[in-house]
């Protein structure tokens, strides 16, 4: 089995390379899946805050790496497929998921790049002002959100790679990636 863990800011490129490594035969978990669950238990709407929130309550609860743990005893009681874990934010999942054997694989791209993009994809999260997605970022990169440190985790990565160009290049530098194990 081979298990590759993605991380970066939102609209970076995880769902993207997700997609890409699905249609390669990988079956892809999200960490995020996981609070989306607990928060619509709770009744609460999918806005990013009430996520933000909901996970921070789960690692109070839990630990910090519940996320990670939840989601690799879903993929250690299923097949034993390539996987892909997407949405990892911070340094306590980092470090159980590469525990695993997980080959950690970071991307980055400039703020206004993904602001962009997700006024484009406009997924359930993405209706922001750029001010708001400023402040998520700065939160959620900078560890000021408790349980979110993405900058922290980035270290942690085998490889980062620059996702500033097209999905081809994203492509072929994500395959390129698969060939250094």
């Amino acid at each position: 089995m081979i298990a590759i863990g993605l991380i970066g800011a939102n609209g970076s490129g995880k769902s993207s390379v997700c997609t890409y490594l699905h249609e390669k035969g990988y079956v892809v978990f999200s960490l995020s899946d996981i609070v989306r669950d607990e928060a619509r238990q709770n009744g609460l709407a999918l806005d990013r805050d009430n996520l933000v929130s909901t996970a921070n309550a789960l690692k109070k609860q839990e630990g910090q790496d519940v996320l990670a743990r939840r989601v690799m005893s879903t993929v250690e009681l299923s097949i034993a497929e390539d996987v892909v874990f997407d949405s990892i934010r911070n340094v306590a999942e980092t470090e159980f998921l590469k525990s695993r054997g997980v080959r950690l694989l970071g991307l980055e791209v400039s703020l206004q790049s993904r602001y962009d993009r997700i006024k484009t994809r406009q997924g359930d999260t993405d209706q922001v002002d750029f001010v708001t997605f400023s402040r998520q970022d700065e939160r959620e990169a900078s560890g000021s959100s408790f349980g979110q440190h993405i900058n922290a985790c980035l270290p942690y990565c085998d490889t980062i790679i620059s996702n500033d160009g097209t999905l081809d290049d994203l492509y072929a530098k994500v395959d390129q990636f698969l060939l250094e194990d």
